[in-house]
C-alpha cells in the first residue's frame, strides 16, 4: 500500500491515489479542484468531463464524488495553478447552471504549491469541510506557511549520474527536484516549474549553459543560478559571473557543500 493510501483513508484520495502516484513520480504538475455540491451521478460526472473536454480541449480528467461528504473532486492533468483557476470558473458556471453547487470551491496545484499530492488534497479537504466560505466562491488553497515551502530545484547536467546522486541527496534534505539532460528541455522544465534554483553544467547538448542561464536571468523571477561543472578555467568563470550567476563550483565537488551553498542562496 502506498503512503497516500496508509496516512489518508478519506475516499478521495483511494478513488486518486493512482493518479496522484503517478504525477507524482513523473514530476509532472496537476491541477486539483474540489466542490462541495448538493447531489452528483455518474451521468452527471460524465457530462461534465465531456463539457471540460470539449471546451478546453482537456483529454487528461479525473472526476470522483463522494456522496458521504458531498465534495466533487476533478484532477486536470499537467495544469499548473493558473490555468487550475481559469477552468475552475468554467466548472463552477456547469455546477451553478445544473443547480449543483452546495458551497465554495477549492483550487490548488502540485508540486507548484511546494507540498506533496497527498499534503495538498489532505490540505484542501480538511478546509472545505470546514466550511469555510459560500456557495460560488472560489479559494485558492495556500497550503503550508511560506516558511515551511519546500524549495524547489532543477538540476541540469548530461551526466545521468551525477543527476540521480543529487536527486537523491537533495530529496533527503527536502527540496522538490527537477532533472534536465539538454539546454531546451531545462527551459521548458524552467518555465513550466519556475524553481527557485538552478544547478547547471555549461556544457550541455542543444543549448549550451550559457544560452540557459541567459534565458533564466530574463525571466526575472529571482531565480538562483549555480553552476556546476569541470571547466576550471578563469575565463569560463567570468564569463558565468557576468551572466548574473550566483555561484561556481568546480569537479569534483562535496554534496554537502554544494546542499550548504544552496541553502545559504535561499535563506
Amino acid at each position: 500500500m502506498s503512503q497516500i493510501a496508509k496516512a489518508y483513508s478519506f475516499p478521495l484520495f483511494q478513488a486518486f491515489e493512482h493518479v496522484l502516484t503517478f504525477y507524482e513520480s513523473s514530476q509532472l504538475p496537476c491541477g486539483i479542484i474540489l466542490a462541495v455540491t448538493n447531489e452528483s451521478s455518474e451521468e452527471k460526472i460524465q457530462d461534465l468531463k465531456m463539457s471540460l473536454a470539449k471546451a478546453e480541449g482537456f483529454t487528461d480528467i479525473h472526476c470522483f464524488y463522494d456522496k458521504q461528504s458531498s465534495i466533487l473532486g476533478i484532477l486536470l492533468g499537467d495544469q499548473m495553478l493558473g490555468n487550475t483557476h481559469f477552468h475552475s470558473l468554467f466548472i463552477k458556471e456547469q455546477l451553478q447552471t445544473q443547480q449543483m453547487l452546495a458551497g465554495p470551491v477549492f483550487i490548488a496545484s502540485f508540486p507548484e504549491q511546494g507540498e506533496s499530492a497527498a499534503q495538498v488534497l489532505s490540505g484542501m479537504v480538511q478546509e472545505i469541510t470546514a466550511g469555510k466560505g459560500s456557495a460560488g466562491d472560489i479559494h485558492i488553497y495556500s497550503g503550508k506557511r511560506s516558511s515551511e515551502v519546500k524549495r524547489s530545484l532543477l538540476l541540469v547536467s548530461q551526466d545521468e549520474t551525477v543527476n540521480e546522486f543529487l536527486r537523491i541527496y537533495l530529496q533527503r534534505k527536502g527540496y522538490c527536484v527537477y532533472l534536465a539532460d539538454n539546454g531546451r528541455e531545462a527551459w521548458e522544465k524552467y518555465k513550466r516549474f519556475l524553481p527557485d534554483a538552478v544547478i547547471t553544467d555549461v556544457n550541455l547538448a542543444i543549448e549550451d549553459g550559457y544560452q540557459l542561464i541567459s534565458k533564466i536571468n530574463a525571466v526575472e523571477h529571482g531565480t538562483k543560478i549555480v553552476v556546476l561543472t569541470h571547466k576550471r578555467l578563469e575565463d569560463d568563470k567570468k564569463r558565468s559571473f557576468e551572466l548574473g550567476v550566483s555561484d561556481y563550483i568546480a569537479k569534483p565537488f562535496s554534496p554537502v557543500d554544494l546542499e550548504a551553498r544552496v541553502r545559504s542562496l535561499l535563506s
